[in-house]
């Protein structure tokens, strides 16, 4: 064999295992398919409103999730237990936070005076049909 071919050949099986990569399975026990970002407990007492969440309107999930002038900007899973109108402050002050203009809640659950909920924050440059 010419030294040109043994070349080839050594520099193609160089190439061939430099292209193979090694994966490690992951595990999907804990894995979630919607993309919710989980906060960290905070111990709130009481909630006042910030300058400007008044501006945050809350809407139907299924009307903001399926307008063409409204973004999703996060989907937060949301733990409180403050009562129904200090709740709703909170998450008007988080949204705000977040640069979102509308709200909507889902999975909205209350046990032992604890509340908890998906929030989903949408930024919309127009509120018209929600």
């Amino acid at each position: 064999m010419k030294i040109t071919t043994v070349i080839g050949i050594i520099t193609s099986a160089l190439f061939l295992a430099g292209c193979h990569t090694l994966t490690h399975p992951v595990s999907t026990s804990n894995v979630s398919a919607k993309p919710y970002t989980e906060s960290a407990a905070l111990t709130i007492y009481e909630a006042h409103p910030l300058k400007g969440s008044e501006k945050v309107s809350v809407h139907a999930y299924s009307y903001t999730r399926g307008s063409d002038h409204c973004s999703r900007t996060i989907a937060l899973n949301f733990s409180s237990s403050l009562a129904y109108t200090q709740t709703m402050i909170a998450l008007r002050n988080r949204a705000m936070v977040t640069g979102a203009n509308a709200l909507s809640i889902t999975n909205w659950r209350e046990h032992s005076g604890i509340t908890t909920l998906t929030g989903h924050f949408f930024d919309c440059h127009s509120k018209k049909g929600l």
